[in-house]
């Protein structure tokens, strides 16, 4: 037993003289050392598997102090000491002392409530190596990835994991990825926090998230809403005052106001559908659809993590779908399925990094059935319609970073369109010819009638060099989504 689990195990049985007490106190205010005091409790009482959750971690807690306090009256002192506690019956001990211990209890009840809560709630950088890896075994969340985020409570890194409470975003993008499934993003400055594996609550802020049928009914309560998803994409902003707005882009969620003052039903809400509400006001508006304040936070939601030069990640929403939308001047990103285990295999036309400058359509190159996987398009769709061999033809340049390896490019019309049902977005209109790209052949250099594709040796990196004339250039990109 080291010197400090004693002096712990002394403050327990209130035989700490009365300056040693108030060292010790002071002691405590190092949050590692309240943290040993947490783990011996552990060792006396095997509270931690009844504090499930904050309720019944107070009722129990409460209950705790109870029996200790009758343990210390009725428990002998020969067994006392063969536990290796000192005796409570000296008589040299000092009317002051023994005033101090008959209040030590009460304040051991709340400290060792304030510790565990702390444990349930505290950050994970906070942690010894030994709490962080309990923590891990049972965490809610991770950070999956991070852009100039700056958090209140200190560095976060990549992977650290959550196990529950309070994160303050103060600046920059950090997207946590739910053991469920559910994919929440948050662009700062945001207040969140986590109540369970499937509740959470945006105090302030706005953030984009995306919930897969694994986690259908994830709840976010907001000073004004509840928002319960169904299973789709949706955004939700919430400002200093409270006022919370909901966006939804795909599928449908459940809106319902909070408060005692609240007297409104439930709404459902479709892809294209938006609604405001303040809180205590107890009604729900529907407003303009606008994804704008959306933009930065969504495509790294959708598993793009960067997308730079002049490749545009489109808005989410029914109207920004393949078919319905042009755009002159940039490679589009259409966010199409995702979660698609395969069936059957699937041939593909490019799996391996490298510089392409000719796609065999012929090749032998397959995705294997039963890999999960995700899928965007990437497309230049210029306005209008120009001749095949025309100098003006539009040329863009774009390079785009996924969160998980690529494993299949299909750059071809027949390809394309045979896919079209299994990995299109739901919604899309695709067309059925004079697709795919044209990229350069062997025996001619790069030039500007011809189209180029690059693959990242990590296969996470795709860049385009597109330029389209009468034809729509398309790539559809295929994204590993097992773990």
């Amino acid at each position: 037993m080291t010197n400090q689990q004693q002096k712990i195990d002394q403050y327990f049985d209130g035989a700490l003289e009365l300056e040693d007490a108030a060292q010790f106190e002071q002691w405590l205010q190092e949050d590692q050392n309240l943290r040993l005091l947490a783990a011996r409790s552990e060792l006396h009482t095997d509270l931690r598997r009844s504090l499930q959750r904050l309720r019944v971690q107070k009722e129990a807690m409460a209950h705790f102090c109870e029996l200790t306090v009758q343990s210390q009256e009725t428990e002998p002192a020969t067994k006392r000491q063969e536990q290796g506690f000192p005796n409570r019956s000296s008589t040299t001990t000092s009317t002051s002392n023994a005033d101090w211990r008959s209040k030590k209890w009460p304040i051991l009840a709340i400290t060792t409530a304030a510790i565990f809560l702390l444990s349930f709630r505290s950050n994970p950088e906070s942690k010894s190596p030994e709490q962080q890896t309990a923590t891990n075994s049972q965490r809610i969340a991770r950070i999956a990835h991070q852009q100039n985020a700056g958090w209140l409570s200190g560095s976060r890194a990549i992977g650290d994991a959550i196990g529950g409470g309070m994160l303050q975003l103060q600046v920059g993008i950090a997207r946590l990825d739910f053991s469920n499934g559910a994919t929440v993003t948050l662009q700062g400055p945001a207040k969140f926090e986590i109540l369970s594996a499937d509740r959470t609550r945006l105090h302030q802020g706005v953030l984009t998230v995306h919930v897969p049928g694994t986690a259908i009914g994830f709840e976010i309560e907001t000073p004004a809403m509840g928002v319960v998803d169904l299973g789709t994409a949706f955004g939700l902003a919430v400002g200093v005052d409270g006022e919370t707005d909901v966006c939804v882009f795909e599928g449908e969620v459940e809106v319902s106001t909070i408060g005692e003052t609240s007297n409104t039903k439930s709404r459902l809400l479709h892809a294209g559908n938006a609604v405001r509400s303040q809180p205590r006001l107890g009604k729900i508006e529907s407003v303009l659809y606008e994804t704008n304040r959306f933009k930065d936070g969504w495509p790294v939601t959708s598993g793009v993590l960067q997308a730079t030069g002049l490749m545009k990640f489109v808005s989410p929403g029914p109207e920004f779908v393949p078919g319905r939308y042009e755009d002159n001047e940039h490679i589009v990103v259409f966010a199409e399925r995702q979660s698609v285990t395969l069936a059957s295999e699937i041939p593909v036309d490019l799996t391996s990094p490298g510089l392409y400058q000719r796609i065999h359509r012929h090749n032998d190159q397959k995705i294997a059935a039963g890999t999960t996987v995700r899928s965007y398009l990437l497309q230049l769709d210029p306005l209008g319609t120009r001749e095949r061999n025309s100098e003006n033809k539009p040329r863009v340049t774009g390079q785009i970073t996924f969160d998980k390896p690529v494993i299949g490019l299909i750059a071809g019309t027949a390809r394309l369109t045979n896919t079209d049902m299994l990995l299109g977005h739901p919604d899309g209109q695709y067309k059925t010819n004079r697709r795919g790209i044209e990229p350069t052949r062997k025996e001619e250099n790069l030039g500007i009638k011809h189209d180029a594709v690059i693959l990242s040796e990590d296969r996470r990196t795709l860049s385009l060099d597109l330029s389209a004339g009468s034809a729509v250039d398309q790539i559809r990109v295929i994204v590993e989504e097992t773990e």
